[in-house]
C-alpha cells in the first residue's frame, strides 16, 4: 500500500496516457473529471489498483468549475434537520483545509439582523453549527455589534440595526481543487486524459462491463480501455453516461445555479456576507470577496435545460441584483458586471420526488448504484465532501479485497501550514529578483510547487500580469500546458486561471497572446489557433449572456488581436 509520498518521476502527457491506458488491463476506469471522479482516481490508485480517469471535456468543465467556490458544512440544512449532512460537511471541510492548505482558507460570513426572531433564530443555529463541528472549527462563531458588522461589509446599508454574526467556513478555487486532486492522483500513477469522450462499454461474458470505447476529441482517434470496473462520476451527464449500457429510468432531476461578478469598489465588503435575496422567498445570497472583485451567489431552481450550456438569463441576474441592491443600496444593473457564471447540479430524482418544489428544498445526498454488473454510477452530492464520496465508491471495488482507504492523510499539493508555504514561495520570489508580492497568489494556486513554478516563469514567458488587475503571471500559461493537461485557451483562461470569470473582456489582448503559446507548445496551424480562440469566446458570450464582453480593447492594440473576433 503506498506510503502517502507521491512520486516525484515526470507525468505523462494525457496523450501518452491514453496510450498507455488502452495498453494495459486497468483495474477501475473513472468517467468524468469533475471533483468526485478525481477524487475517485486518487483513492482507488492510492489502495494500489492501476487506475485511469477518461474526461469528455476538461477537468472541472462541468459543475466542479461553477460552484459558489465554497468548502462549508451546509448551516442551512440545520433549517430542515438534515444534522448527519452538517456533521460529515464539517469533517470534511476540516479535512480538506488540513490537506490543502494553500487552496481550502477560512473565510469569515457575516449574517446580519434586523428583529428578535431572526436573532434567536440564527443564536440557536450557530451555537449548533459549531457544536457538530466537535472542536474543528475553522473558528467559533460570535456576536457582532452594528460598528463590527459594518467592519466586515462597509457598504452595507441596512438589516442589520441588530448587528450581526460572524461564523467560518472555507474558500476554495474550485477549478484548481479538482486539477489538484487529479495532479496528486498524476503522481501516484493514475492516467489522467481529459477531452477523451466515453462513446459505449465493452462487455464481458454475462454482460458485465469490462470497460469502454473511447474517443480522442482532439485527434478524432478511438481506443478500447479494457477494466476490472468502471466507474461513473459525471454528475449531471451520469444518466447519459449510464444510458450508454442500460435502459434505466433517470436518476436525476438538475438544479441551476447562477452567480454574478462586481468589481469590490461596487460592493463594498472585507469578508463574505449573508444577505436576504430581496424577493421575499426566505432564501439568502452569498456575497463574496474575491481579490479585487466580489461575486454574488446564488439560485438554486430545478432545470431541463442542456447541460452542457447553461447560461444566466435575464431573470436570474434581476435576482441577485434586487438582494444585492437592497442590501448595499446600490443601483447595479448587469452592465456592472465584469463576469458571471452558470453551473448545473445533480440532485438525485428519488429525493426530489419526496420534496416538491424548489431545489433549494432538496438535499445534496448522494447515491452509488451498480447497474449494469461491473458500472458503479455514483450521483448527488457537493463539492465539499467529494473525499468521502469517493471512498464509498472504491469501497463498492474493494469490497473483495479489502483494501482500505488512505485518502484522509494523502496532502494535496501543500504540506505544513499556508504560513511556511507562503514564507517559501517569497523567499523564492526575492531569490529570482521577483516582486515577493505576487508569491501569494502563486502559492495559493500551486501549493508546493510555486518556487518551480516562479522559476519557469522567471525563465521564460515572464512573472508580469497576464491581465491587468488579475494575479496571473504570463509564464503560467506555458506551465498550464506543460504540467497541467491544458489543451485549449478555454482550458487556461477559464480554469488554470479564472480569467473569464473576473475580467470585462475575458482577457482581452491576452486571449490570442495565450493562443500563442498554445500554438507554439502544441503544434497547431492557425485554423486550429482560430477555432480555440472563436470556441472559448463563444462559450463565454453564452455563459454571460445578458453581460456583456467587453471588446474594447481591440481598439487598443489591433497588434495582439490576431484572429480574435468581436
Amino acid at each position: 500500500m503506498p506510503s502517502g509520498v507521491a512520486a516525484t518521476a515526470p507525468l505523462p502527457s494525457r496523450e501518452d496516457a491514453l496510450a498507455a491506458a488502452a495498453g494495459r488491463e486497468l483495474d477501475v476506469l473513472v468517467v468524468g473529471g469533475g471533483i468526485t471522479g478525481a477524487g475517485i482516481a486518487l483513492d482507488a490508485v492510492t489502495r494500489g489498483y492501476r487506475v485511469a480517469l477518461v474526461e469528455r471535456d476538461d477537468l472541472a468543465s462541468g459543475t466542479s468549475s461553477r460552484s459558489s467556490k465554497l468548502v462549508h458544512g451546509g448551516v442551512r440544512y440545520l433549517a430542515t434537520g438534515d444534522v448527519a449532512m452538517v456533521a460529515e460537511g464539517v469533517r470534511e471541510r476540516d479535512r480538506l483545509r488540513r490537506l490543502a492548505p494553500h487552496l481550502v482558507r477560512p473565510l469569515g460570513f457575516v449574517l446580519p439582523v434586523d428583529d428578535r426572531a431572526t436573532q434567536l433564530q440564527l443564536k440557536a443555529g450557530m451555537a449548533a453549527y459549531d457544536g457538530l463541528a466537535l472542536g474543528r472549527n475553522v473558528r467559533r462563531h460570535r456576536r457582532l455589534s452594528v460598528a463590527e458588522v459594518l467592519a466586515a461589509a462597509p457598504g452595507l446599508a441596512t438589516g442589520m440595526s441588530l448587528g450581526g454574526y460572524r461564523y467560518y467556513d472555507c474558500q476554495t478555487d474550485d477549478a484548481r481543487l479538482t486539477l489538484q486532486i487529479a495532479q496528486v492522483a498524476r503522481s501516484f500513477g493514475a492516467l489522467v486524459v481529459n477531452h477523451a469522450e466515453v462513446t459505449g462499454f465493452r462487455r464481458a461474458a454475462g454482460g458485465r462491463v469490462a470497460g469502454a470505447e473511447v474517443r480522442d476529441r482532439l485527434t478524432g482517434r478511438t481506443s478500447e480501455l479494457t477494466a476490472r470496473w468502471t466507474i461513473s462520476a459525471a454528475g449531471v451527464w451520469a444518466d447519459d453516461v449510464r444510458g450508454l449500457a442500460t435502459e434505466a429510468p433517470a436518476g436525476l432531476l438538475p438544479a441551476k445555479g447562477v452567480h454574478l461578478t462586481f468589481p469590490r469598489h461596487l460592493v463594498r465588503v472585507n469578508q463574505a456576507v449573508v444577505v436576504p435575496s430581496g424577493s421575499r422567498d426566505g432564501r439568502r445570497n452569498f456575497v463574496i470577496p474575491w481579490g479585487e472583485q466580489v461575486y454574488v451567489g446564488t439560485t438554486d431552481e430545478r432545470w431541463d435545460g442542456d447541460p452542457d450550456r447553461p447560461d444566466l438569463e435575464q431573470d436570474e441576474a434581476d435576482y441577485l441584483l434586487t438582494s444585492v441592491n437592497a442590501a448595499f443600496a446600490t443601483d447595479l444593473t448587469v452592465a456592472d458586471a465584469v463576469g458571471a457564471w452558470a453551473g448545473v447540479r445533480p440532485l438525485l430524482s428519488a429525493v426530489a420526488a419526496a420534496s416538491p418544489g424548489a431545489s433549494k428544498d432538496l438535499s445534496r445526498r448522494h447515491a452509488i448504484t451498480e447497474d449494469p454488473p461491473g458500472l458503479v454510477t455514483i450521483t448527488g452530492g457537493k463539492l465539499t465532501t467529494y473525499r468521502q464520496m469517493a471512498e464509498e465508491a472504491v469501497d463498492v471495488v474493494a469490497a473483495a479485497d479489502a483494501r482500505s482507504c488512505v485518502t484522509t492523510r494523502i496532502p494535496l499539493g501543500a504540506r505544513g501550514t499556508a504560513e511556511d508555504g507562503l514564507a517559501r514561495t517569497r523567499e523564492a520570489a526575492r531569490a529570482l529578483d521577483l516582486d515577493p508580492t505576487v508569491a501569494g497568489s502563486v502559492y495559493h494556486r500551486h501549493g508546493d510547487r510555486a518556487p518551480e513554478v516562479l522559476t519557469a516563469c522567471a525563465e521564460g514567458d515572464g512573472a508580469e500580469p497576464l491581465v491587468a488587475g488579475l494575479p496571473y503571471l504570463r509564464g503560467e500559461v506555458r506551465w498550464a500546458v506543460r504540467h497541467e493537461l491544458a489543451r485549449t485557451v478555454a482550458d487556461v483562461l477559464q480554469r488554470r486561471t479564472r480569467v473569464s470569470l473576473r475580467d470585462a473582456a475575458a482577457g482581452g489582448a491576452a486571449i490570442a497572446w495565450t493562443a500563442d503559446v498554445l500554438a507554439e507548445e502544441l503544434g497547431w496551424d492557425g485554423a486550429s489557433r482560430t477555432a480555440s480562440i472563436d470556441a472559448y469566446l463563444e462559450a463565454v458570450r453564452h455563459e454571460r449572456g445578458p453581460v456583456a464582453l467587453d471588446t474594447s480593447w481591440r481598439d487598443r492594440d489591433d497588434a495582439a488581436i490576431g484572429t480574435v473576433r468581436s
